[in-house]
């Protein structure tokens, strides 16, 4: 049984790095060593997600709301002195949304070989203090 946050950590978030790296180096003229150095990866994974190597498994731009998310956390990490908490934040909140808004499903159930109609794996939502999902109000 593959957990919905092993989907989200072996495919979306390296989709979601790849996405964010793209636009560090084509709207801020990073290298791949400094994008690397402000995402945390090695630069071997920023060359693996320029060559389409790494980060394909799933394509996230299909989702408008999603599609935009990379562009302010590459804002923020393009700054002289990045914010990590707000990166980390602003990550989070995007696998969340992803997770809620059902978008690996159908990976999901191709990887396992089970329809996932009427699976509730991934419904839920956040306590509303502080961690709401604010995703479609941020980006969409």
């Amino acid at each position: 049984m593959i957990h919905p946050y092993e989907i989200i950590s072996k495919s979306a978030l390296p989709a979601f790095r790849a996405m964010i790296s793209k636009r560090l180096r084509e709207s801020y003229d990073m290298t791949q060593q400094e994008v690397a150095s402000r995402l945390g990866v090695t630069q071997a994974s920023i060359s693996n997600y320029a060559r389409k190597a790494r980060g394909v498994m799933v394509n996230l731009e299909t989702d408008s709301s999603v599609a935009k998310a990379p562009d302010e956390v590459a804002r923020v990490l393009s700054s002289e002195h990045p914010d990590q908490r707000e990166v980390l934040r602003l990550m989070t909140e995007v696998c969340d949304y992803i997770r809620f808004n059902h978008l690996l499903c159908t990976l999901h159930g191709e990887l396992e070989s089970f329809p996932v109609e009427g699976c509730a794996a991934c419904d839920g939502a956040l306590p509303q203090s502080s961690g709401t999902i604010r995703l479609k109000a941020s980006f969409g």
